[in-house]
C-alpha cells in the first residue's frame, strides 16, 4: 500500500473535508479517486454510495434535526 506524506494543512483540510462527509479519510479518497484499469472514471450507483456512506459513518456528534441558519446567527442578533 503506497504511503502519501501531505504538508499538515492539507491533512487538516482532507481530515475536515472527510468529517463532514461522515467517512473516514481513507473512504473518502476512495470516492474522490475511483477508476477501472482501462483509465475512465468508475460509476458508483445509488445504493452502492448508501452502502460506503453506512460503513464509513462519522460517529461523533450530529446536529439536530430542526437546526436552522437562524441558530447560526441567533446570539448575533
Amino acid at each position: 500500500m503506497p504511503i502519501l506524506q501531505l504538508d499538515p494543512d492539507t491533512t487538516e483540510r482532507l481530515e475536515a473535508l472527510a468529517a463532514a462527509s461522515g467517512m473516514t479519510v481513507d473512504a473518502y479518497l476512495r470516492l474522490l479517486l475511483p477508476t477501472l484499469s482501462n483509465g475512465t472514471h468508475a460509476k458508483v450507483s445509488p445504493g452502492e454510495l448508501d452502502e460506503l456512506l453506512v460503513e464509513n459513518s462519522f460517529e461523533g456528534l450530529t446536529l439536530p434535526a430542526d437546526f436552522s441558519r437562524a441558530d447560526i446567527y441567533d446570539e448575533h442578533t
